[in-house]
């Protein structure tokens, strides 16, 4: 199992904690189905193209964005927990996006 098939199981993981708690249902929508998608393009089973745009930087912002904004928002435990896993792995996606940019 390769970091990045990690990182995507783990925000998927972490962005369905986030749905099944109360910190914000629209923002676990979006984060749960960026990670799907991360995983699917993970694993081979699914193959995007975007003409100029990187999708490694929209797939990151979709978890990093939403991540963040249930962190702030969130007040249980595993709440934060899942929040902070889905932002993580969403910041160090654009990061590598971006870092490919220049």
């Amino acid at each position: 199992m390769t970091l990045h098939i990690a990182l995507s199981v783990a925000a998927l993981a972490a962005s369905t904690v986030l749905l099944f708690s109360a910190v914000g249902r629209p923002l676990a929508v979006v984060a749960l189905v960026a990670s799907g998608l991360e995983v699917a393009m993970a694993l081979g089973a699914l193959r995007l193209h975007v003409a100029g745009l990187p999708l490694g930087l929209v797939l990151g912002l979709a978890l990093a964005i939403p991540g963040l904004l249930a962190w702030l928002r969130a007040s249980s435990r595993p709440a934060v927990s899942a929040a902070a896993v889905v932002a993580l792995a969403g910041v160090l996606q654009v990061v590598v996006a971006v870092q490919g940019r220049f």
